[in-house]
């Protein structure tokens, strides 16, 4: 068992697969916050009284910042 370890490519292959996972786990975990934060800012909108360019603006982030999520989906 010990040479298995000591193998630098097994190593090697079994680092990457461990650092593209972890990377994944936390995008995911970043997504989520994002979608919690949009859930968010739709509640306040609707619950606050905003001029409709103040809307507008606001509609604008929120493309914007989903557009940003999506490429880094992708």
């Amino acid at each position: 068992m010990k040479e298995f370890f000591d193998d630098e490519f097994i190593n090697k292959k079994l680092l990457c697969r461990m650092q593209k996972e972890i990377k994944r786990q936390q995008l995911e975990v970043t997504i989520d916050e994002l979608n919690y934060l949009n859930e968010l800012q739709s509640h306040i909108i609707s619950r606050c009284d905003f001029t409709p360019s103040q809307n507008r603006e606001l509609d604008f982030i929120k493309k914007v910042n989903n557009a940003r999520r999506k490429n880094i989906q992708a």
